[in-house]
């Protein structure tokens, strides 16, 4: 099993509304859209072409901070999809430090078992990513919405 990635694309031609961005209203957790891709080695696991970057981002911060170790599964759906249809994206917990990727909008099924160290580099250089870029570009943060996101 090769090297699990998380990429984003922001739109380059996103425009946020001002008002939004001085309240940091959580409207913008589902304006801030853009290309999602998982990858595991060379094969696409995940493709989206418009998903909810920030939502994504506030969700994959607070599972970081309550579960800094990773013990607990992770469950990803976003404000605008029906939750009966499934996680969008999940990470389910198999064993001590093995985890295994679903989402129903997969692109094949993933067996294989995915290291605790390979998840967590993966799910934090994403987030640093992101978060730099919306510094970078609306002056926004994870803890700015934090709030809006439920336990």
């Amino acid at each position: 099993m090769g090297k699990l990635t998380i990429d984003f694309k922001l739109d380059p031609l996103l425009e946020l509304d001002p008002k939004l961005l001085k309240q940091k209203n959580g409207k913008l957790l589902i304006d801030v859209d853009g290309e999602l891709t998982i990858t595991l080695g060379d094969r696409r696991f995940f493709w989206e072409p418009s998903l909810t970057l920030l939502e994504l981002g506030v969700a994959l911060k607070r599972w970081r901070t309550k579960d800094p170790g990773a013990n607990k599964d992770f469950y990803f759906f976003t404000m605008e999809h029906d939750e009966r249809e499934g996680p969008i994206l999940a990470f389910n917990k198999k064993s001590a430090g093995q985890w295994q990727l679903f989402s129903i909008w997969q692109e094949f099924e993933h067996l294989d078992l995915i290291a605790a160290e390979d998840l967590l580099e993966a799910v934090d250089g994403y987030l640093a990513e992101l978060e730099a870029v919306l510094v970078d570009r609306f002056g926004l943060r994870y803890k700015d919405f934090m709030r809006w996101w439920a336990t």
